[in-house]
């Protein structure tokens, strides 16, 4: 059964050895939105993003680079192919939701738990309930953060 939490705060003072978890391009680019804070807070595991971004491309829209971190992993799902006004339409793009969160459900091998922006609602505007809908109908347990 999933159990998503709405809390208003700061994403990145989650607790230690928790999952970060944000929807990213496979273009490999942080370049707006909460993915400039990320790559900001986070510069090694940008670069590892950027490297597999440019390994695998469009292969990659679906699935979930899941990056290890000293405080926090961060899980980056792929769920659109481009950015801007070459984004994937909101049906692909939760479509590539399911089976990215499904992706980083089997890497969480040791059950870490998720915090999240309301990943999707952003810079790729799809309303944040659709999301949330994918997300109750997978079970997953999730702390979702609304800035003040």
């Amino acid at each position: 059964m999933s159990k998503i939490t709405h809390v208003v705060g700061d994403l990145f003072a989650s607790p230690s050895n928790t999952i970060l978890v944000h929807a990213c391009n496979t273009l490999g680019s942080w370049g707006s939105g909460i993915a400039v804070a990320f790559r900001e807070k986070y510069p090694a595991q940008y670069e590892k993003y950027r490297a597999h971004c440019k390994q695998h491309g469009d292969a990659l829209a679906g699935t979930c680079l899941l990056l290890p971190g000293e405080d926090h992993d961060i899980a980056c799902l792929f769920t659109s192919r481009a950015y801007g006004k070459r984004k994937d339409t909101p049906e692909q793009i939760l479509q590539a939701t399911r089976t990215a969160v499904q992706d980083l459900m089997n890497q969480n091998v040791h059950n870490k738990p998720l915090h999240a922006c309301r990943f999707n609602s952003g810079k790729f505007a799809v309303p944040w309930e659709r999301t949330e809908a994918v997300l109750n109908n997978l079970g997953v347990s999730m702390v979702v953060y609304t800035p003040q």
